[in-house]
Order: structure tokens, then C-alpha cells, then sequence
């Protein structure tokens, strides 16, 4: 039986990780260069990471925490593979570096896009949603809405226009 803390620490580990999961990945897989040996990496450091949670700081970067144990994970790798050795400690440390630091701007703009699509029309955020969460195509939109597929198109166009310079004036007044 688990304690009301043991399920609150549980239910904080899901909820940081389901959040940086696929971010963890594509790191892991930016230092490996290849989907299985990312994905090994990925569930040995998805292990390490549960088991040694009680010792994430909750005021931390989760992400940064996660992607330091993947490195090391990586590195343990690397020692076990001789495909993965092209690049030295040092070099693959450098990798590291740069892919976080790659990490944090496409975080910063994810987070800029949030808020641009909040700022659309009402009309404007229903078509994105349609295209992109619901993954619907132009022509089932346009069938939906009572539109031909070349106005979709075109308010698609509109709108992913607009949304570019609003990141980008997101991005620019918070740096």
C-alpha cells in the first residue's frame, strides 16, 4: 500500500515527465543518431529516472535533471557499443550543451505559440485545431465548414503567417 506522500511523489513524477518526455527523447536521440539505440537509452533512463526521483530537488529543472541522466546513460551506452564511438566524452558533452541550449529556444517558442493561438480569432483557432490537433485535412475542414478547400487553404496561410510574427515578437520581447 502506498502512502498519501509515496502517491504524491508518484503523481508528480508522471506529471513532469509526461510533460518533458518527448523532449527527453529527442535529446537522447540528437546525441545517438539512431531510433533504437535512442530508444534503449530512453527506457534505461525512464528507469534510472523513477528510481532515482527522490532525489530530484522539487524547485529544480526536471529537464535538465532528466537529460543529465541521460547523458550518463548515453555515455554507459557508448562504453557497451563501439558503433557510438565517433565522438570522445568531451565532444559528446559539447553535443550535449548544444542540444539543451537548442532545447530551451524551441521550448521558449512552444510556449510563445500557446499564446499566439489564444490571441486568435475565434474562428481562426477553430480551423488550427481542426488542422493540427485533430489532424483533419484541408478538405474534410472545408466539408465541415461549408467552405471550398481553397479558402482553407488560404486562411490557413493567413493564419499561419500571423502566428509567425506573433512568436517571433513573442520570442524577441522576452530575450
Amino acid at each position: 500500500m502506498q502512502t498519501d506522500q509515496g502517491q504524491s511523489q508518484h503523481d508528480e513524477f508522471l506529471r513532469l515527465f509526461s510533460r518533458d518526455s518527448r523532449r527527453i527523447y529527442n535529446f537522447v536521440f540528437s546525441l545517438v543518431m539512431s531510433h533504437a539505440d535512442a530508444e534503449e537509452v530512453f527506457q534505461e533512463t525512464c528507469i534510472v529516472l523513477w528510481k532515482k526521483f527522490d532525489t530530484y530537488q522539487p524547485e529544480g529543472n526536471f529537464l535538465g535533471w532528466a537529460c543529465q541522466i541521460a547523458l550518463y546513460e548515453v555515455m554507459q551506452l557508448r562504453r557497451k557499443s563501439k558503433r557510438l564511438k565517433l565522438l570522445d566524452d568531451n565532444a559528446l558533452e559539447a553535443l550535449a550543451d548544444q542540444a539543451m541550449a537548442h532545447s530551451d529556444l524551441l521550448n521558449t517558442r512552444q510556449s510563445a505559440l500557446e499564446l499566439c493561438i489564444e490571441k486568435l480569432a475565434e474562428t481562426d483557432r477553430v480551423l488550427i485545431e481542426q488542422r493540427y490537433r485533430q489532424q483533419r485535412a484541408p478538405k474534410e475542414i472545408a466539408a465541415s465548414l461549408s467552405r471550398s478547400v481553397y479558402s482553407v487553404y488560404r486562411a490557413l496561410t493567413r493564419i499561419h503567417a500571423a502566428l509567425l510574427s506573433c512568436v517571433n515578437q513573442q520570442t524577441l520581447e522576452e530575450s
